[in-house]
C-alpha cells in the first residue's frame, strides 16, 4: 500500500505544480483548467527532463526526474507572477483543482484494485511496455537505447513512457509495480480530465441555471469515454447461457458469437470449446471480451474500458490525458476573444513555447494523434478569428499564428524526431467490402447516437435564414472524401475493384456515416454562425464522425497492408473518435435532456443514445468478472510477483542482473525462436518471437539484449530488406552462441555487441533442449541458483551463488 500512497501522492504534488501554468493557459474554462492539471504537470515535467537529458544539465536516475518537477514548479511560479489576471484566476480555480484531485483520487484507488486481481506483466504486448518502461527508467544518456536492439536508438513514440517514469522515479516503486499505478493513473486522469471538459461544454450550453445538469454531463462523459463499451456483450451473455435465435444473431452481425458454442467452427472464437462458454451466471470462457474487438474482419476496435482491462501500457492507452489536455487547450482558444496572429507570439513568447509543447507532446505520445487533435487546435483558433475578421483574412491570420507553433514543435522535439523512423507508406485508397451497419452498431453505436444528439443540442432560437445555405455548405463535408476515394481509386486504376468488392452492408455505412457527419455538420456551421456554445460539442462529434467514415475510405499502408490493410486505421482512428464523440456527444446528451420540457422533441434523439449506452455498460459488467473470475483471484500490484511465486529462479536471476550490472550493460539471452537436436545438426521448430518470452530479461531490467521481438522491430524501423537481412543475422548469432559449442564463436558474439554477460535460464534451457554448451569451461560464473546461471566474460572471476 505504501507503493500506491507513493505513487498518488507524486501524481498529485506534479499537478499542483503544474496548476499554475495551465492556469495562465487555460483560465476560459470555467475551473481555470484545473481539470487537466494532472496530464499538463505531467507532459511539462517530463519534456522538462527529456530535454533537459538531452542537453546533459540534469542527472540520471531519481536526482534528475526532482530535479525537472522543481523547474517545473519556478517556471509555473513565473508564468502567475507575469500575469495580472493570475489571484483571481486561482481563486475561482482552487475549488476545480480539488473537485479534479477528488475524481482523480477515487478513480485511482477504484483502478487499482480492479488492477490488482490482474497485475501480473505479461501475454499480448505488455512485456514491450515494461521494456520501454525500463528503457526510460535505466537510460544514461538521451534519447535512450532500444533494450531489444543493442547499440541503436530506441525508434518510438515513447513519452507516455518517460511519463510513466517520472512518476515512477519520483515515488520510488520498482518498475514493475509503477507499470500497473502508471494505469491506474491514466484511468484516473483521464476521468478528471473528460469531466473537467463535460461539465464546461454543458456549462456553455445551458447557463449559470445548469449547473447541476453539467455537473452530470461531465459524470455521463465520464461514463461514455471510460465504461461503455461494445454491444456485442449482451450476445455474449445470451450465447453463453444458450439463448441463440441465429435469425437474430445474423440480423445483428453476431452470427460469429453463436458459431463459437461449436468447437473449432471459426478462427474468431478464442477457444470453440462447446459447452464450457459458462458455469456461472456471466460468461467464464476464458478472454471472451477480447474477441468483441475483432468482430469488424481483419480490423481491430478497442474502447478505452477494453484497453485498461486488458492492461497493456500502449501509446494509445497512455495518450487519452494528453488528447484531453490538447482539447482543453482548444476550448479555451476558442473562448478566447483577441486575434490570434504572429504578433501574439513576440508579446506573449513563453505562452507560444507552452503550447508548442503540448502540441508536440501529441507526436511523442502517439504519433497517430498528432494530425487529428493539430487540426482540433488550428480549428478553434480559425473559430476565434473569425468572429473579428473576414473568412481569409481570420485564415491567414490563423496561419500565422499556428505555423510558428508547429516549427517550434518540431525544433523542441527534434532530438525525438531525428531518431523516430515511421512504418507508414502513405495513404491508399481501400479497396474492400466495408464495415457491416450491424458491426457499426455493435462496437460504435453508443458514441455515434452520442454524437447524433450533438446536433440537437443547443439549436433551439437559431435563425432560420440561411439554413439552405448551411445545409449546403455542410454537405461538403461528407462529399469531399467521398470524391477524392473516387479520384484516388481511379488514379491507382483500382476504382472498378474498389467498387465491386464494397458489399451491400459496405455501401450502407457510408450512407449512415454520411448522414450523420452532414446533420452533425450543419449544426456546427448554424451554431458557430450564431456563435452559440453548443457548437463546440457539434465539432468535437462531426470530427469524430468523419474519422469513422474516413477510415472506410482510406488506409495508412503500413505493415499490415498485404493481410489486413486498414487494421491499424480502424484501431487508431476509431479510439481518436471514441474520445471526442464521448466528449461532445456525451455532454450534449445531458444538454438535450436538460431542455427536455421545453423540446419534448429531442428526446426522440436522445433517449436511444441513453439506451445504447446503458447496453453498453453490459461489457464491463461481464468482462470484469470474467477477468477477475469472479474477484476471487489473489490481489496484489507488482507485476512480477506471479513470476516471483511460479518461478523463483528466474525472479532471483532477474533480480541479480538488475542490481549488479551497469544500466548500459548488454545481456545475452535466448531469442525465443526453438531449437531441436537433429541427425544433420540443430534445426529450427518455431521461428517465432514475438509474444514469447524473447527479451524477457531486457524487459524487467532495460538492459539490453542483440535482438528482442523480430517483428515489433520491424514495425518500429520498417519494413525493408535490410532490416529483415540484419535482424535474422542478430537471430543467427545470439542462437550460434547457444548452439555452436565453440568457445571463439561465443566470445566473438558476445564482444561484437559489446555483451558481458550470458543467461541460461528456464528460457534457454526450453528454446534449446540438449543443445547447451558448458560455458564455465570458458566463461565465468558470475551467479548460480539451481538450474539458473548468469555467465561473465572471463576477466571476472567473482562468484555468487544463492
Amino acid at each position: 500500500m505504501a507503493d500506491v500512497l507513493a505513487f498518488w501522492a507524486a501524481a498529485l504534488v506534479v499537478a499542483a505544480f503544474g496548476y499554475p501554468t495551465g492556469a495562465v493557459l487555460l483560465r476560459r474554462l470555467p475551473d481555470a483548467g484545473a481539470g487537466v492539471a494532472l496530464p499538463l504537470g505531467l507532459v511539462l515535467a517530463s519534456y522538462g527532463y527529456f530535454i533537459l537529458r538531452v542537453l546533459d544539465l540534469l542527472p540520471p536516475g531519481r536526482g534528475g526526474y526532482l530535479g525537472a518537477i522543481a523547474l517545473l514548479g519556478l517556471a509555473g511560479a513565473a508564468a502567475m507572477g507575469r500575469d495580472r489576471w493570475s489571484v483571481v484566476t486561482l481563486r475561482r480555480g482552487i475549488p476545480g483543482l480539488g473537485i479534479a484531485f477528488g475524481i482523480f483520487t477515487v478513480a485511482f484507488f477504484g483502478y487499482v484494485a480492479f488492477r490488482s486481481y490482474n497485475a501480473e506483466i505479461g501475454g499480448t504486448e505488455q512485456p514491450m511496455d515494461l521494456m520501454y518502461l525500463n528503457a526510460t527508467l535505466n537510460a544514461e544518456e538521451f534519447p535512450p537505447k532500444d533494450p531489444w536492439l543493442a547499440g541503436e536508438k530506441a525508434s518510438y513514440y515513447y513519452f507516455g513512457y518517460l511519463q510513466s517514469g517520472v512518476l515512477t522515479a519520483v515515488s520510488g516503486v520498482p518498475a514493475s509495480t509503477g507499470y500497473n499505478l502508471s494505469l491506474a493513473y491514466t484511468f484516473a486522469a483521464s476521468a478528471a480530465a473528460i469531466g473537467s471538459l463535460g461539465f464546461a461544454l454543458a456549462r456553455w450550453m445551458l447557463g449559470a441555471r445548469g449547473r447541476a445538469w453539467a455537473t452530470a454531463a461531465g459524470a455521463h462523459a465520464i461514463v461514455v469515454l471510460l465504461f461503455v463499451g461494445s454491444l456485442a456483450a449482451v450476445f455474449e451473455w445470451t450465447a453463453a447461457h444458450g439463448h441463440i435465435d441465429r435469425g437474430i444473431y445474423a440480423f445483428f452481425g453476431a452470427e460469429e458469437i453463436a458459431a463459437c458454442s461449436v468447437p473449432k467452427v471459426t478462427d474468431y472464437c478464442y477457444s470453440g470449446v462447446a459447452d464450457q462458454r459458462t458455469t456461472a451466471w456471466y460468461p467464464t470462457e476464458f478472454w471472451f471480451w477480447f474477441r468483441d474487438t475483432r468482430i469488424i474482419p481483419d480490423t481491430i476496435t478497442e474502447s478505452p474500458f477494453f484497453s485498461f482491462l486488458l492492461g497493456d501500457l500502449h501509446p494509445h492507452v497512455t495518450s487519452i490525458p494528453v488528447v484531453l489536455l490538447v482539447l482543453a487547450l482548444s476550448l479555451a482558444t476558442w473562448r478566447g476573444r483577441s486575434v490570434l496572429d504572429f504578433r501574439v507570439h513576440r508579446r506573449l513568447p513563453i505562452h507560444g513555447l507552452a503550447v508548442a509543447i503540448l502540441l508536440g507532446a501529441l507526436a511523442f505520445q502517439n504519433a497517430w494523434d498528432v494530425l487529428t487533435f493539430t487540426l482540433v487546435f488550428s480549428l478553434a483558433v480559425f473559430a476565434r478569428n473569425l468572429r473579428r475578421a473576414p473568412p481569409l483574412t481570420a485564415l491567414v491570420t490563423s496561419i500565422g499564428y499556428v505555423a510558428p507553433l508547429g516549427g517550434a514543435a518540431i525544433l523542441l522535439y527534434l532530438p525525438w524526431v531525428l531518431t523516430f523512423s515511421s512504418q507508414a507508406e502513405g495513404i491508399q485508397p481501400y479497396v474492400g467490402a466495408g464495415t457491416r451497419p450491424a458491426h457499426v452498431l455493435l462496437q460504435f453505436g453508443p458514441i455515434v447516437a452520442a454524437g447524433i444528439v450533438a446536433s440537437a443540442s443547443a439549436t433551439r432560437g437559431l435563425r432560420r435564414a440561411g439554413a439552405l445555405n448551411a445545409a449546403l455548405g455542410a454537405a461538403w463535408l461528407p462529399v469531399l472524401p467521398f470524391i477524392s476515394w473516387v479520384a484516388f481509386a481511379w488514379l491507382k486504376g483500382d476504382l472498378t475493384t474498389a467498387v465491386e468488392s464494397r458489399t451491400a452492408g459496405g455501401w450502407w455505412t457510408l450512407v449512415i456515416y454520411a448522414f450523420a457527419l452532414w446533420a452533425v455538420s450543419l449544426a456546427a456551421v448554424m451554431m458557430l454562425a450564431a456563435r452559440r456554445a453548443g457548437a463546440a460539442a457539434a465539432v468535437f462529434a462531426a470530427l469524430g464522425i468523419l474519422l469513422l467514415y474516413g477510415s472506410e475510405l482510406f488506409y495508412v499502408k503500413d505493415v499490415f497492408a498485404v493481410g489486413a490493410p486498414r487494421l491499424n486505421t480502424i484501431f487508431k482512428l476509431s479510439y481518436q473518435a471514441w474520445m471526442l464523440l464521448a466528449l461532445g456527444g456525451g455532454a450534449a446528451t445531458v444538454a438535450v435532456v436538460a431542455e427536455a420540457r421545453r423540446r419534448p422533441v429531442v428526446l426522440s434523439l436522445a433517449g436511444p443514445a441513453l439506451v445504447l449506452v446503458w447496453l453498453g455498460l453490459a461489457f464491463p459488467l461481464l468482462a470484469s468478472f470474467n477477468r477477475t473470475e469472479a474477484f476471487t483471484q489473489d490481489t496484489h500490484i507488482d507485476g512480477l510477483a506471479a513470476v516471483r511465486a511460479s518461478d523463483p529462479g528466474e525472479y532471483a536471476l532477474v533480480e541479480w542482473i538488475a542490481e549488479n550490472t551497469p544500466r548500459d550493460a548488454v545481456v545475452i539471452e535466448a531469442t525465443g525462436r526453438r531449437w531441436s537436436p537433429g541427425a544433420d545438426g540443430p534445426a529450427v521448430v518455431d521461428g517465432g518471437s514475438d509474444y514469447s518470452d524473447a527479451g524477457r530479461i531486457s524487459a524487467r531490467t532495460g538492459r539490453s539484449t542483440p535482438i528482442g521481438w523480430y517483428f515489433h522491430e520491424i514495425q518500429w524501423r520498417g519494413n525493408n530488406a535490410d532490416n529483415h537481412a540484419e535482424y535474422q543475422r542478430r537471430q543467427q548469432l545470439v542462437d550460434s552462441v547457444y548452439i555452436s559449442g565453440d568457445p571463439d564463436t561465443v566470445l566473438d558474439v558476445m564482444q561484437e555487441f559489446g555483451a558481458e554477460y550470458l543467461v541460461v535460464g528456464r528460457i534457454e534451457l526450453s528454446r534449446y533442449p540438449g543443445l547447451l554448451p558448458d560455458f564455465s569451461t570458458f566463461l565465468d560464473v558470475a551467479y548460480r541458483t539451481a538450474n539458473y546461471t548468469i555467465y561473465r566474460l572471463p576477466q571476472h572471476t567473482v562468484v555468487q551463488t544463492s
